[in-house]
C-alpha cells in the first residue's frame, strides 16, 4: 500500500518510452511459489506471508512490480506499510516500514527496516527498529489458508508526446499496476471481473485491450488540451507544465476468510504545484460474490459510530479532549465515510487529501479495534472472521 506522503508516493511508476505500450500480461505474470517447492523469486509477484516478529504472529501482503516492493503487515492493530529501501540482488531486499501515525507526528522519524532474503519458499532475515537498538529474527512463509486467494501481479505502461515532431516534447504517461486472480474457478473469475471493473475496464474485456482503450482516451484528451493552449495564444512556459502523469495501483490490504480488500490508489499530475492522489477501498466478499457495504460488518447508528471514530482519531493523532478537532481537521467533527476496510483486528476509515484535512497532512486513517465494536458486529461477519 503506497500511502501518505504527498511529495513521495512510493514507487508509482513513470514511463520513458513514447507510444510504446508495454503490457507484461504474458511476460511478467509469473506463478507464485508454494510452501513445499523451492522456486526462484519471480520478477513480479504478490505473496501472502505469515510468520512471527518478537513473538507476535504477523500477516504480510507483499507485492513486487518493476523492481519495486511495497505492501503492508499487521498483527493486533492497524496496518504498517512497507516499501523498497534497498534492493540487494534478485532475491534480497531491505524494506522500510511506515505507519500512518508516525509519519503524521514526525516526517523525519527513523523508520524500522526489514532485511529479507528469499530462501526458495520463504523470506528470512531480521526486523530492526529505527535507532537499531532492537532486532528480531523474521521468517515469513507464503501461505494461503482456506478462504484466501492467490494473485498474479503485472503492469501496463504507455506514453504519448504532446508534439510528435519535437525530440524533447513534453509527454503524457500512464501506468496500471494490476492484480489478476490466479485460479480461474468460479470464485476466481468473479474476483477477476471485480478487479477489472475497479481499474475501469468495461464489459469484462481482457486487460491488454481494456488498458489500451483507457490510455488512448487519456492521450486524446491530453493532445486536445495542448492544442487548446496553443490556440488560446498562451506564450508563457506552459510546456514545462505539460508533462502529465496518470498512475494507478491495485494492492491488497486483507486476504482471508473469503474476503479480499483491495486498495485502489490513483495519482495524477496535470500541471500546477503538485499532483493529486487518493485511495478507494473495495471490500469484496468473494464467498458470497458481492461488494460489501459497511452494514455487512457493523449494525450501528451513525451518531454512535461517529463518536467512536472521533474518539479513536483523538487517540491515534494525539488530539487532546480539550482541543477542538478543527485544530487538525477542517471541521470540528469527523463522520464515518464509505471508504472503509478491515483486517482481522479491526475496522478502518480512509480519508483522502482535502477530504477532511489539508493536502500536507496526507491521508487520514482512523483504525477502530473490533473490541470496541463488539456489540455492533454482524454475527455472520464475526463467524466468518473467527472473532471472539
Amino acid at each position: 500500500m503506497k500511502y501518505l506522503i504527498p511529495f513521495c508516493l512510493f514507487g508509482l511508476l513513470i514511463v520513458s518510452a513514447c507510444n510504446n505500450p508495454k503490457n507484461n500480461t504474458n511476460s511478467t505474470e509469473s506463478a507464485d511459489s508454494t510452501q513445499t517447492t523451492k522456486t526462484a523469486l519471480p520478477e513480479n509477484f504478490y505473496k501472502r506471508l505469515t510468520g512471527t516478529i518478537a513473538g507476535k504472529t504477523v500477516v504480510v501482503n507483499l507485492q513486487k512490480v518493476n523492481g519495486e516492493y511495497d505492501g503492508n503487515y499487521y498483527y493486533d492493530g492497524s496496518w504498517l506499510n512497507l516499501a523498497s529501501d534497498t534492493l540487494i540482488g534478485a532475491d534480497s531486499v531491505v524494506l522500510r516500514e511506515n505507519s500512518f501515525y508516525d509519519y503524521y507526528f514526525d516526517q523525519n522519524a527513523k523508520q524500522p527496516h526489514f532485511s529479507l532474503k528469499w530462501t526458495g519458499n520463504a523470506f528470512k532475515g531480521t526486523w530492526e527498529n529505527g535507532d537499531k537498538t532492537k532486532q528480531h529474527p523474521v521468517l515469513l512463509t507464503e501461505t494461503y489458508p482456506e478462504g484466501s486467494y492467490e494473485f498474479i501481479a503485472g503492469i501496463y505502461q504507455d506514453s504519448a508526446k504532446a508534439f510528435a515532431s519535437k525530440a524533447k516534447s513534453p509527454s503524457a504517461q500512464i501506468s496500471f499496476e494490476y492484480l489478476q486472480a490466479k485460479k480461474q474457478d468460479d470464485y476466481g473469475m468473479w474476483l477477476d471481473k471485480q478487479l477489472k471493473q475497479i481499474v475501469g475496464i468495461k464489459n469484462n474485456a481482457n486487460r491488454e485491450t481494456g488498458f489500451k482503450t483507457i490510455a488512448q482516451a487519456y492521450f486524446k484528451d491530453y493532445v486536445s488540451e495542448v492544442a487548446d493552449q496553443q490556440k488560446n495564444g498562451r506564450t508563457d512556459d506552459f510546456e514545462a507544465w505539460m508533462n502529465y502523469t496518470n498512475n494507478s495501483q491495485q494492492s491488497i490490504s486483507f486476504n482471508g476468510s473469503g474476503y479480499v480488500v483491495i486498495d485502489f490508489l490513483a495519482d495524477s499530475y496535470t500541471g500546477g504545484a503538485h499532483g493529486n492522489y487518493s485511495s478507494t477501498m473495495y471490500c469484496l466478499d468473494v464467498q458470497s460474490k458481492k461488494q460489501m457495504t459497511l452494514s455487512d460488518v457493523v449494525k450501528i447508528d451513525s451518531n454512535t459510530l461517529q463518536r467512536i471514530v472521533e474518539k479513536n482519531f483523538r487517540k491515534e493523532y494525539n488530539v487532546k479532549a480539550s482541543d477542538a478537532l478543527n485544530s487538525v481537521l477542517f471541521d470540528n467533527f469527523l463522520k464515518p465515510n464509505k471508504n472503509f476496510y478491515f483486517n482481522s483486528s479491526g475496522l478502518a476509515f480512509m480519508y483522502n487529501p482535502y477530504e477532511v484535512a489539508s493536502y500536507a497532512q496526507g491521508q487520514i486513517v482512523v483504525f477502530i479495534p473490533f473490541a470496541e465494536l463488539k456489540a455492533y458486529l454482524v454475527p455472520a461477519f464475526v463467524t466468518r472472521m473467527g472473532l471472539k
